[in-house]
């Protein structure tokens, strides 16, 4: 399983449909990271930084 296909499944849950899920990967941007996308970071190597936010937000932490 690609890092993408990781993180999809795993905001599934909250983004209720896959086709969200993947627009919520390709196009929202993260403030906390200089609005880069989830995309973009996986991208650039840095899956684990999408990772340590979902954690964040599921503790409810702010975006």
């Amino acid at each position: 399983m690609t890092e993408e296909e990781k993180i999809i499944e795993r905001i599934l849950e909250w983004a209720g449909r896959r086709d969200a899920a993947y627009a919520w990967y390709r196009n929202q941007p993260i403030p906390a990271v200089d609005g880069r996308t989830a995309e973009a970071l996986v991208k650039l190597g840095q899956a684990d930084v999408v990772y340590d936010y979902l954690e964040h937000m599921a503790f409810g932490g702010y975006a």
